[in-house]
């Protein structure tokens, strides 16, 4: 990666169906199982003697667990835990009400749909926990059914029943964890640049956003430079497309290493352009573009040219929610303002302005540099940006 600070992490998405995945699973489950008083009230033999109130008491907490999950839409971690927990309770006593050993075992297998459920969405010791009990409730009945056919029965009855339970928790946490790997990979590659490795644009705009705030809470400096590869149609031309990558991909890792050296956690490296890039690095050091220059002089390949500005990020107020450039010292770029009414939208359309407003003010000094004669560096002062209320 071409960041050298975390990488944001991507809120979860709340738009969409009326429910999670977890909470309608849970709907569902708890639905199919009241249909049990139903059947017990056509076939009284279906129960132990006296059983029916318990039963009657069990389906009133399984219909209060539907409407609960109704009403939230989205089931909070505590509420599914308890939920859950009561859920599989409810199942584990159904099951052991039941006069018939093969009724037990089939109600049995029940038990099993709560920590699948956990493992499409809850944290692992959720689902560790409710596995566990799980798998413990189910033995204990399975020996309670089939304690009067003998051991080896009694065994394989555990076994199955154990099986049942784990089989679909470990199928589901292994497909979770490669869903969130091939997700974290589409990420990367949504973010990166697929030739020189660095960050593109969109990710130079969720980089950029973290650095002016983090900035802005410290009322701290920040260094930009655009840097541009020098005649660069003249090596493609020359010597072909694949000579021009090699070279974009040699001032790419000239760029990370001088990040790197700089000893400045936060830096961000990106390629804004065909043979442009940007390095935005905390703190102010307006030489910094001559120390990229003299750095890839030496490959003899080609050089390059580089303007650069400091950004002063003022104090963040409490309430601001966006950046907007103000003014700049000696040449400003167009100032940017946004007024869109939804905050995610006005936050994302502000950082952009400011990302563009930054790279004007920077590109400002690679055109003095090119035209005093390319190969060379300019500073071209201080850019101010304050936190604005929305």
């Amino acid at each position: 990666m071409t960041m050298h600070h975390p990488r944001p992490t991507a809120p979860r998405s709340t738009t969409g169906s009326r429910w999670d995945t977890r909470t309608g699973m849970v709907i569902a489950s708890a639905s199919g199982a009241l249909p049990m008083l139903a059947i017990a009230l056509i076939e009284p033999s279906f129960l132990r003697p006296g059983a029916l109130p318990i039963l009657t008491a069990i389906v009133a907490f399984t219909a209060l667990t539907v409407v609960i999950a109704v009403r939230a839409g989205r089931l909070t971690e505590t509420q599914f835990t308890i939920l859950g927990s009561g859920g599989m309770l409810g199942v584990a006593i159904s099951a052991y009400l039941i006069a018939d050993p093969a009724g037990t075992r089939a109600v049995t297998s029940m038990l099993a749909v709560v920590p699948a459920i956990a493992a499409s969405g809850s944290p692992p010791r959720v689902t560790a926990a409710l596995t566990t009990a799980s798998m413990a409730m189910a033995t204990t009945l399975s020996v309670i059914a089939m304690k009067s056919s003998g051991i080896a029965v009694t065994i394989i009855a555990v076994g199955a029943a154990v099986t049942t339970v784990l089989v679909p928790v470990t199928l589901i946490l292994a497909l979770r964890r490669s869903i969130t790997a091939v997700n974290q990979r589409l990420e990367t590659l949504a973010n990166t640049d697929s030739l020189t490795g660095l960050l593109n644009r969109r990710g130079l705009l969720a980089a950029a956003e973290t650095a002016l705030r983090t900035a802005g809470g410290q009322a701290a400096s920040l260094t930009a430079v655009v840097v541009d590869v020098d005649h660069f149609k003249t090596v493609n031309d020359t010597h072909g497309h694949a000579a021009g990558d090699r070279v974009l991909v040699t001032i790419a890792r000239t760029l990370e290493q001088t990040a790197t050296r700089s000893d400045e956690p936060g830096s961000i490296v990106a390629r804004i352009g065909g043979e442009e890039f940007l390095l935005l690095m905390p703190g102010a050091h307006p030489t910094l573009g001559t120390t990229i220059v003299e750095a890839v002089r030496p490959s003899g390949e080609v050089t390059v040219s580089a303007g650069s500005v400091t950004v002063q990020v003022e104090p963040t107020p409490h309430d601001a929610s966006r950046i907007a450039p103000t003014r700049i010292d000696r040449g400003a770029p167009d100032t940017a303002t946004t007024g869109e009414s939804n905050p995610v939208d006005q936050a994302r359309l502000g950082v952009e302005r400011t990302v563009d407003s930054i790279v004007r003010a920077a590109d400002r000094g690679l055109y003095a540099a090119k035209t005093a004669g390319r190969d060379r560096a300019h500073h071209c002062g201080t850019l101010t940006l304050a936190q604005h209320r929305p």
